[in-house]
């Protein structure tokens, strides 16, 4: 049989899914906690209404007014509940899964790997039966009377999503910096507070490289100690101590670790966890007459092979690209790209002149832009480039003809020297840009 068919038969087997079905629960419950987080924050006057400009992807995605992004925030907690429940389920994963997209895309400052995994998982779940397991049409319909079983590709998919979380997070760290001057670990060490409880642990020459090379491993291997049978139980130490140390060191991860350490029981057979060894014992039970395979639509899969043919491909697009990844960051989102660099601000100022001849004036940034915008803009010169755009239009409706915007911003790179990210003599609101066209006005990396 060749290896296409035999994997596609793996595929097809089938499987119990209550496996899925504790996967559906956990992620539910995550995802109510992240919604009421945004509440308490008030991420919609924050991040979408307070600041004058937004980062967003594309120009014409503009937010909506406050009381209906309110409204879409609350949608998105009754679909978090209800995925948790297992009701509406379809509805409630691609209803949650394109608001939280919207809000997404609104603004690059809130960008977080994380939180890009949760809206692909949430779309992956809509693809499953994975409210048949632990949910209460479970406990309401026919799943009562009836044994229900899925095809495995319904949990392998979340298996294959989550090793390419990890396997390309380590690919990312394979470059000069992080294997020959240990950056930037050793940057975030030395800057990491003197003050916290981790400080004590952290603190030492040791941890530099011990961090360093053993977080390059654990993301490459992981994924494949999980998959291995003999492996699986023993991969669970480094994993929690991985996931466990990071949800201390940093601050801006929130839920991540939490969701990747229950996440790994998408890798265990049932019969490897003792509770629900003893539940499908007891539903297995009934008679075979009663069981039943829970199929999809043949486009279905069609639509998950083009998925992950863009998941595997699309982190790598910035080989084609003439601008460097990591100091530009042309290409370095959505690429699983996580703490492959360290960025710390030594400068960030914006001046605006009208004309070549007129008078420059210094503008109060944190008038216009959030702390985490100014951060983005920081570390991406297409965001710097926005906010300057902004000043300019803010100073033609104030009466400039000519508006000539400015920026000072220097950072210190992976333990480089600081260095100005972008050209402080260069007019940014009105330098162009093109993915396959060098930016002239952005300064060389720092060798």
């Amino acid at each position: 049989m060749a290896l296409k068919e035999k994997f596609q038969k793996y595929l097809q087997t089938p499987v119990d899914g209550y496996i899925l079905g504790l996967f559906r629960l956990i992620f539910g419950l995550f995802m109510v906690y992240e919604m009421a987080h945004y509440f308490q924050i008030d991420l919609v006057k924050n991040a979408f209404i307070l600041p004058q400009v937004h980062l967003t992807y594309v120009d014409f995605l503009q937010p909506l007014p406050e009381p209906v992004l309110k409204i879409m925030l609350g949608i998105m907690l009754v679909c978090a509940v209800l995925i948790t429940l297992g009701l509406l389920f379809r509805p409630a994963c691609f209803l949650f899964g394109a608001f939280y997209s919207y809000f997404f895309l609104l603004e690059k400052s809130i960008f977080n790997n994380h939180i890009y995994l949760f809206i692909l998982l949430s779309f992956l779940l809509g693809f499953t039966h994975a409210d048949r397991f632990f949910s209460l049409r479970s406990l309401l319909g026919a799943g009562k009377k009836e044994v229900f079983q899925i095809p495995r590709w319904q949990v392998f998919i979340f298996q294959l999503q989550f090793a390419i979380v990890y396997f390309y997070g380590g690919l990312a760290k394979i470059n000069p910096d992080w294997l020959f001057r240990m950056e930037p670990m050793k940057s975030m060490i030395a800057e990491f507070p003197a003050d916290h409880p981790m400080a004590v642990v952290l603190k030492h020459d040791f941890q530099v490289p011990f961090l360093t090379y053993a977080g390059l491993i654990f993301d490459l291997a992981i994924p494949f100690l999980l998959w291995y049978k003999p492996t699986r139980k023993w991969s669970l130490i480094p994993l929690l101590f991985f996931h466990g140390s990071n949800s201390q060191i940093f601050s801006d991860i929130g839920i991540f670790p939490f969701t990747m350490i229950f996440a790994t029981v998408l890798f265990f057979d049932t019969s490897e966890i003792p509770f629900l060894k003893k539940l499908v014992t007891r539903r297995a039970g009934k008679s075979k007459k009663n069981s039943r395979l829970l199929a999809a639509s043949p486009w279905v899969s069609k639509f998950l092979v083009g998925f992950f043919i863009f998941q595997l491909l699309f982190p790598f697009r910035w080989w084609f690209l003439p601008n460097p990844v990591d100091w530009t960051f042309v290409a370095n989102r959505f690429s699983w790209r996580m703490k492959s660099q360290s960025r710390f601000v030594d400068e960030f100022a914006y001046t605006i002149q009208d004309g070549p001849g007129g008078g420059q004036f210094s503008v109060e940034i944190n008038k216009f832009i959030n702390p985490m915008q100014i951060n983005t803009a920081a570390h991406d010169p297409l965001a710097a480039a926005a906010v300057a755009r902004m000043l300019a239009r803010q100073g033609r409706e104030g009466g400039m003809a000519d508006p000539i915007v400015r920026a000072k911003i220097r950072v210190r790179w992976n333990g480089h020297p600081s260095a100005f990210t972008v050209n402080p003599e260069a007019d940014l609101s009105k330098v162009t840009f093109g993915p396959f066209r060098k930016m002239e006005w952005v300064m060389p990396k720092p060798e």
